[in-house]
């Protein structure tokens, strides 16, 4: 027989914390958040392919 027990949390949450789980509910806020990984995340893939380039051109020389 298994029970169903639901998580109460006890402890009291930072202000930080609190602060963002108010964030996460803001649409606009998690599209900018959004937006602004995915920059991130093309910029990286960009810079690695770059350096990939580079490394090529100099081994095969």
């Amino acid at each position: 027989m298994t029970s169903s027990k639901s998580v109460v949390f006890d402890r009291t949450f930072s202000p930080r914390v609190m602060e963002l789980r108010k964030k996460i509910h803001d649409a606009e806020y998690v599209d900018f958040a959004v937006q602004r990984i995915a920059q991130v995340l093309s910029r990286k893939i960009v810079e690695d392919s770059e350096q990939q380039s580079m490394r090529r051109r100099h081994e095969s020389k």
